[in-house]
């Protein structure tokens, strides 16, 4: 087990030069693993003399950085004694699983305008499909059992087929079919994450991993964002020093949009390859592309690093087909194939049927609707928010379905209420960080609805705004 000086030893020996006195790099490093949530609430912290020795440190140092956090509230306790965490660093037990989830769920009366959630309407070539599953199988659709517990052969020949056209040099054997993202991400992470081990994301991040890290008995560290992205020098700096068992990244990603360059993709897989530590690649929204282009797969880097990439049909095609998928090693793909299958015998065969001919037939057709739709929606929604809500804060992005939205002086929490009670329910910023603070006076903003829907929701949102 790595021990809070080891931890602070790996952060200040990989901190930037001339970062002020020591014990301000020493208070700096401190605070940057409790933001990043690497130490919880609580943890009790080493005497001045015990990390004096450890660090190899005067004790005047470790006296006067000790000092420094008390007086900005990161410590608890009285001088000369071993002190801890206080209230300012709180982890994943500040909002409960259910409470955070359930924030991003539409709720069982259909609203006036659903925003919570970012999962599209079917597209075209669904709603066709399941007019006449029939035309589109070429057979009928009650063949064999009903069961395809390992995965329809063909449909994993066709992903196998976009991986490849992606760069990931796959294999039928490394792919493993799953009911949607979703259970792809519990199933990768639940295999990896050692008990009591990081996993790191980024501070905001996809409200649907948290259930996963608890399941796993692993715990969150936060990689530190700016306004454009991942904030990857300094990310790095914590994975080299925590090295966690894994590290989850999202393209575009969920929810701000932002994506990372290729050279900073590279840095990070490099850096994995280092630590040991798994990337765990979601790429369900890489094909969102709305400004410039994705990071390639870091599957496709040659860095060594262990990857395992996670895709699926729910933003392009429609979440209710429930197919997701996943690529690793073949031996990896085989243990998570039988665990999936002994877990509920398999998706749907049906449902995997349609996708494969959805697939093959409809991908590229359907992808260009439905970004053409997703720029159609975004204009309207910035043309609203320009109209009704001039003082709220966004970034462009750069893919995907959804705007980042800063509405100064809202509590986040109060206003996601008060937009459900209207009619026009939206995610808050705080189902989706890592440590408190991330999403303050922040909502996701889904843009998939028609242009008019989005301009009737903007404002509503926009009267309820302080």
């Amino acid at each position: 087990m790595r021990t809070t000086a080891d931890q602070l030893r790996d952060v200040l020996d990989h901190w930037q030069t001339g970062t002020g006195p020591l014990y301000q790099q020493l208070a700096d490093a401190m605070v940057s693993l409790a933001e990043s949530g690497s130490l919880d609430h609580g943890t009790r912290l080493p005497s001045e003399r015990a990390l004096a020795q450890a660090l190899h440190l005067s004790r005047n140092t470790v006296t006067a950085a000790y000092q420094r956090l008390r007086d900005d509230a990161w410590l608890d306790g009285r001088p000369g004694a071993a002190p801890t965490l206080g209230s300012r660093a709180r982890g994943l037990d500040a909002m409960s699983l259910h409470d955070r989830f359930a924030k991003i769920l539409p709720g069982s009366q259909a609203p006036l305008v659903g925003l919570s959630s970012a999962c599209p309407p079917p597209a075209p070539s669904v709603v066709e499909a399941f007019a006449d599953p029939r035309a589109v199988l070429d057979a009928s659709p009650t063949l064999g059992t009903g069961y395809a517990a390992l995965g329809d052969p063909d449909l994993v020949d066709v992903i196998v087929e976009r991986l490849r056209a992606a760069g990931i040099p796959a294999h039928p054997d490394e792919v493993v079919v799953t009911s949607g993202g979703q259970q792809a991400l519990w199933l990768a992470l639940t295999e990896m994450a050692s008990p009591g081990t990081p996993v790191a994301l980024e501070s905001v991040t996809y409200p649907g991993v948290f259930d996963a890290i608890s399941s796993s008995g692993s715990r969150p560290l936060s990689l530190p964002m700016g306004p454009d992205g991942l904030d990857v020098e300094s990310a790095i700096k914590l994975l080299r020093a925590a090295r966690p068992d894994v590290a989850y990244f999202t393209t575009f990603h969920n929810p701000t949009g932002t994506v990372m360059s290729t050279a900073d993709a590279l840095a990070i897989a490099e850096c994995a390859a280092a630590t040991g530590t798994t990337l765990v690649d979601d790429r369900i929204t890489a094909t969102l592309t709305l400004n410039g282009s994705p990071a390639p797969p870091l599957a496709s880097l040659g860095t060594g690093a262990s990857v395992i990439t996670i895709s699926g049909l729910s933003k392009v095609f429609w979440g209710g087909l429930r197919i997701g998928w996943l690529h690793t090693n073949a031996t990896l793909a085989a243990q998570l194939r039988q665990r999936k299958a002994a877990m509920d015998l398999g998706s749907s065969a049906f449902m995997q049927r349609v996708a494969r001919e959805l697939m093959t037939d409809s991908y590229d057709e359907t992808l260009a609707w439905r970004i053409g739709s997703l720029r159609e929606s975004l204009d309207a929604t910035v043309e609203a928010i320009r109209e009704f809500a001039p003082d709220w804060r966004f970034r462009m992005p750069d893919g995907g379905p959804s705007l980042w939205v800063e509405v100064p002086g809202i509590n986040a929490d109060r206003f996601a209420a008060r937009a459900a009670d209207a009619g026009v329910p939206v995610a808050p910023g705080t189902a989706f960080e890592v440590a408190p603070g991330g999403g303050a006076s922040h909502f996701r903003l889904p843009f998939y609805l028609p242009p008019d829907d989005m301009r009737l929701g903007v404002k509503v949102l926009a009267g309820l705004a302080p």
